[in-house]
């Protein structure tokens, strides 16, 4: 059975590294390798570090699987990680839920969230909980220090699907 709690200070380079595995699995073939993982690395520390408090962790006896932030506690879910061994065992699933939940009792009609543009394990992951395609966009990332190819996706809350819709994927 996994637990979700709060992100604790002590504990962001076990987030970072967990975030980092996650993202280095999902980033072949997107250019300098070498580069491009120094960056995603440390910038994963630097959010641990400073966002903690904006960080939910999945676990499980005791054993962190994954976490979800949302940088502002807003409706935009910037991250979630799961290790890469425990992906598609239902923890992102039920990550993303209570994120939504949060979401929702702040009065949001909607979430939102980005993935990158080729990581197709994360379109059909939102896809399948209900996000449609919004936007796309490329912009500079500081913190990879390159252009990045987004995709902006939106779950509107207790809306009907309409099969066919722009923005569907």
């Amino acid at each position: 059975m996994a637990t979700i709690r709060g992100g604790r200070r002590d504990e962001a380079d076990i987030l970072a590294a967990v975030g980092f595995r996650a993202w280095d699995s999902t980033a072949d073939g997107w250019g300098d390798a070498v580069g491009i993982r120094e960056n995603a690395l440390r910038s994963f520390e630097l959010f641990t570090e400073a966002h903690w408090l904006s960080i939910d962790v999945i676990e499980r006896a005791g054993q962190i699987i994954g976490w979800a932030a949302r940088e502002k506690l807003d409706n935009q879910l910037t991250d979630l990680w799961i290790e890469p061994i425990f992906q598609r065992q239902g923890f992102g699933t039920i990550l993303l839920q209570h994120v939504e939940d949060e979401i929702r009792r702040l009065g949001s009609e909607c979430a939102v969230t980005e993935v990158h543009s080729e990581n197709a394990g994360a379109l059909a992951f939102f896809k399948k909980a209900g996000y449609r395609v919004a936007w796309m966009t490329t912009a500079w990332s500081a913190k990879l220090d390159r252009d990045v190819d987004t995709v902006g996706l939106r779950k509107d809350f207790d809306a009907p699907k309409v099969e066919g819709a722009y923005g569907e994927f």
